[in-house]
């Protein structure tokens, strides 16, 4: 029963298994690394926050100087996280030479290990020149892959030993593992609008492929606005400068010869009738009007002695100067009741005149004091430019926006046209009357301004771009 060949056999099955449970443990403990690094990655919310702890991870478990993330973006890799480094300059040389390297494996797509063996096939130029720049002895460089893109390239340096084959795999795998979670991160840590963008470009590359997608689709965007502005006619408004007129401007003078002595009022205020505008100063007429009142006075003894006398003449003549002297009296007394200006018209707006700094002028009579603007009838007077009066009719509606409140428009309709042009801003303007369609509310006031549209029919879009310029050069080109 003690056969020696069988003993043997046992030995050698319990060697072997004791091999292949040291392999597997071996195997345990590599897989065990590769979910540390990728579950450490998978728990960060932040793009560089995951960047750096998987820079790190590798760095510790695969005893390297220094690992190096590179994200790809536009076909160029941009370095995004050194291992135990929070913060590096963009401009530094180890970093443009790093994403040199990391390009090269790009380029190739394929990990590339530093020294080659004798059997690579693969370009390692700038490895090499970083290797000797940096005093770097073994690298390693391995994609990162996202299904079938490469998304990024890790870069492991180290002095000691070199990366074998199975360092290249478990970093490749740990790097897969983390590939969707840092993509996720990253789009999330983009701008808004590149977010969008790139949702957007997703969804057009169902229907257009994923080749030069934005290409194509502002290829036929573009091709969709020449239609749209060839052939779809669009409505068409002429826009000009507008003011508020009325038809009832009021000029106040001044009553007599005199000084000003009190302002009640300053251009832009609102007066209605009554109101007080302006006082002369009134001393003179006082002055004057005492002393015709004595004279009243004498004349009037004067005619009572002539009348004791029986002097028939001596009276008369008193009472002519009598009546004389009333005479005066009445006219100081009217130009006294006249010394205070008030409004005439039921309400007004002041659009000239500004006397607050004329106190004690003098002032002739007839002279013109203030210039009101009556709050009624008020319409609004647009300034076409000469070129676009073509396209003006009479009954044409249009829109008109008020400067002081431009979130209301106030629709009008024209009633007449200007034969003759004036001249603003260098420019030859025809003064075209609206009248509105709807009454106008109470804030409206005479010399307000604003931008006004004048509906001019249907034309297309390359019509209205174009128009002016056409015109320009037919004007200057023609012989």
């Amino acid at each position: 029963m003690n056969n020696p060949n069988a003993q043997l056999d046992t030995a050698k099955m319990l060697k072997a298994m004791q091999g292949a449970l040291s392999c597997t443990n071996a195997k345990i403990m590599q897989m065990t690394q590769v979910f540390d690094v990728a579950q450490n990655v998978l728990e960060c919310e932040k793009f560089k926050t995951a960047a750096l702890a998987l820079v790190g991870g590798l760095c510790d478990k695969y005893g390297a100087e220094r690992v190096s993330l590179g994200w790809v973006k536009n076909d160029y890799v941009v370095l995004k996280a050194i291992s135990h480094t929070d913060h590096f300059e963009k401009k530094m040389r180890v970093v443009k030479d790093l994403e040199g390297i990391m390009e090269e494996a790009y380029e190739q797509d394929a990990a590339i290990v530093f020294p080659a063996s004798e059997k690579n096939v693969l370009s390692i130029r700038e490895h090499e020149i970083y290797s000797n720049t940096n005093h770097t002895k073994f690298i390693l460089t391995v994609p990162i892959r996202k299904g079938d893109n490469c998304i990024g390239i890790v870069c492991c340096e180290r002095n000691t030993h070199p990366f074998t084959d199975l360092d290249s795999e478990q970093i490749y795998l740990t790097a897969s593992l983390c590939a969707a979670r840092l993509m996720e991160l990253y789009d999330k840590s983009c701008w808004f609008g590149l977010r969008m963008a790139k949702g957007l470009r997703k969804v057009l590359a169902k229907f257009l492929g994923f080749e030069h997608t934005w290409a194509k689709f502002f290829g036929i965007l573009g091709i969709a606005f020449v239609l749209f502005a060839t052939l779809y006619p669009i409505p068409y408004k002429v826009s000009a400068t507008a003011i508020l007129k009325t038809d009832k401007i009021i000029y106040t003078t001044a009553p007599f010869d005199g000084y000003i002595d009190t302002v009640f009022v300053k251009p832009g205020d609102v007066v209605y009738s009554g109101c007080p505008l302006l006082k002369l100063n009134q001393t003179e007429l006082r002055l004057e009007e005492a002393d015709l009142m004595a004279q009243e006075q004498d004349c009037r003894r004067e005619i009572q002695k002539a009348q004791a006398a029986h002097q028939l003449a001596e009276m008369r003549i008193y009472q002519a100067r009598l009546a004389q002297a009333q005479a005066k009296l009445k006219t100081v007394r009217y130009k006294l009741s006249m010394a205070t200006v008030v409004v005439s018209a039921d309400s007004a707006v002041i659009i000239e005149g500004d006397l607050q700094k004329r106190l004690g002028a003098p002032v002739s009579q007839g002279s013109e004091l203030f210039q009101m603007a009556a709050i009624e009838n008020i319409y609004v007077e647009i300034s076409v430019p000469e070129q676009e009066l073509r396209n003006v009719k009479l009954g044409s509606q249009g829109l008109l926006a008020i400067k002081s409140r431009p979130e209301y428009v106030y629709r009008f309709e024209t009633t007449r046209i200007s034969p003759t042009a004036e001249v603003k801003e260098q420019e030859n303007t025809f003064a075209v009357r609206g009248e509105f369609v709807r009454m106008t509310p109470a804030w409206f006031r005479p010399g307000m301004t604003g931008i006004a549209k004048i509906f001019a029919g249907e034309r297309t879009l390359w019509w209205i771009l174009s128009h002016q310029a056409i015109d320009y050069l037919r004007l200057k080109l023609w012989w």
